[in-house]
């Protein structure tokens, strides 16, 4: 379906009121979400009816904002050019910003903890792909750098200690956290994870540098897996200290 032309003086003179009328129901908080997207949308493609695009954005997203970018960007919908990604594309960056300024250069805590899964939760939402991120904290623990290491299929993600150490080298890092999600929505570590994750701490003990969590992001119903509340970092560590014990003897 084409989009509208708004050709008359009445139907302009009825768009532009629309218009209007919405951006006052969002100032007052009484506009819908379907709604939301319209006005957005209006913004980009000036002058034109975009009411149609809106709902259709909406129903393929089946009402869920964070889907909202992925439908814009992949679905082809009549009137919704490069213009019109660009624009949806430059404020899921700036939320994604937004949301990691909560804890970049902040010491690492609970309260922080928090704000990082929701970070997160929302970064891997329907990824159909295993992704690897790592926080770099400094000497007091706070987090100087938030970084893409690897992107591995539906079963695997691709971890290796040695580009690891390469950035947090980099970055003058003395810990890090790892963050990864599984696809599957299910975050219970796999034996995979649990042998690459005592694999890396030897090899980051090695660089004097400390691996302070390894979390695992799974669905929102489904929450979050941390090798550390679960008391794995412990005891990969004291593993470790067994090892370099026993060598020196």
């Amino acid at each position: 379906m084409p989009l509208l032309k708004i050709d008359s003086i009445k139907d302009k003179k009825y768009y532009l009121g629309h218009i209007s009328r919405l951006k006052k129901r969002a100032i007052s908080g009484k506009i819908s979400k379907e709604e939301i997207i319209e006005l957005l949308l209006s913004y980009v493609i000036k002058g034109k009816d975009v009411k149609f695009q809106a709902k259709e954005i909406y129903k393929k997203s089946k009402g869920n904002f964070r889907e909202v970018f992925k439908v814009v960007e992949n679905e082809n919908i009549s009137g919704i050019g490069k213009e019109t990604k660009l624009f949806f594309y430059l404020i899921k960056n700036f939320t994604e910003i937004l949301n990691q300024e909560k804890f970049i250069k902040r010491k690492y805590k609970i309260s922080i903890q928090d704000d990082v899964i929701n970070y997160f939760k929302n970064l891997y939402n329907n990824n159909d792909k295993e992704v690897v991120y790592i926080l770099f904290l400094d000497a007091k623990n706070k987090i100087i750098a938030n970084k893409k290491i690897s992107e591995g299929t539906l079963t695997q993600s691709l971890l290796y200690p040695r580009e690891i150490i390469k950035e947090a080298i980099k970055e003058s890092a003395l810990s890090l956290i790892v963050v990864h999600n599984h696809p599957s929505g299910n975050p219970e570590p796999s034996e995979n994870d649990k042998k690459i994750t005592k694999k890396l701490i030897f090899a980051l003990k090695e660089m004097d540098i400390n691996l302070l969590d390894h979390i695992i992001i799974g669905t929102e119903d489904k929450g979050y897996f941390s090798f550390y509340e679960n008391g794995l970092i412990d005891r990969y560590k004291l593993d470790y200290n067994k090892v370099t014990e026993m060598s020196n003897l």
